[in-house]
């Protein structure tokens, strides 16, 4: 794994974390998604510096190699023209020139597959974006459920833990009813200490009295009426 692919997965990893650390997941994620698009484009930038080191490398072999074949041809001319010493000179200045090229060569080849390797590092950064992306609204569904059940399980375990509030109504409850049979009970004792009670017994025995007076009342009105 290159450098710039280490890198990525580092942000990635670090994105992953604060999704699971923060309420709203979706701002994260459009976060870590411009961050990585900065971090591509600033990779990019090195890359194209790197492939310009190439190019030029390239145009310095490439004009080392016309320069040792236009000494070869000098050097071929002079010995038709029987001037040796002079061809020898331009042989010299040929093999100078092959010396360069071969230096060049190894420099311009290390750095043309580095280059290669830079490009498809970054076509890979890329794609894994692209796929972030397309998966981003799936990773916000997924981070939203879990808090859902997340909260569902809080709620539950704070039911099955806390009793309180049914114990305090289940408490009130009994007070109540302790209340309201303490209040029967001091009612039928009063009634037994006052005498109320007897009281009571006699006045239901008058209202039957005054109950059969008027009754016979009554038949006696209506026997007159009849006749």
């Amino acid at each position: 794994m290159g450098i710039f692919r280490r890198l990525f997965k580092i942000g990635e990893a670090k994105a992953n974390k604060m999704v699971n650390e923060l309420e709203k997941p979706e701002l994260m994620l459009e976060q870590a998604i411009r961050d990585k698009e900065e971090q591509i484009s600033d990779v990019k930038k090195s890359v194209m510096a790197v492939i310009a080191s190439e190019k030029e490398t390239k145009g310095m072999l490439d004009q080392e190699k016309a320069e040792q074949k236009n000494w070869e041809q000098k050097a071929e001319a002079a010995l038709q023209s029987g001037k040796e010493d002079l061809a020898v000179k331009a042989l010299t200045r040929a093999h100078e020139h092959e010396q360069k090229i071969s230096i060049l060569e190894d420099s311009w080849k290390n750095q043309h597959e580095n280059a290669e390797v830079l490009k498809k590092e970054i076509e890979k950064m890329e794609n894994d974006l692209a796929e972030f992306k397309r998966n981003k609204d799936f990773l916000i569904a997924q981070s939203k459920t879990a808090d859902v059940k997340k909260q569902i399980y809080e709620a539950r375990a704070k039911i099955k833990n806390d009793k309180s509030a049914d114990d305090l109504m289940a408490r009130m409850k009994a007070k109540a009813e302790r209340t309201t049979y303490e209040a029967e009970a001091a009612e039928e004792m009063a009634e037994a200490v006052t005498g109320d009670k007897l009281k009571k017994e006699f006045a239901e025995i008058d209202e039957a009295k005054v109950k059969e007076a008027v009754d016979k009342k009554l038949a006696a009105l209506k026997s007159k009426m009849a006749k």
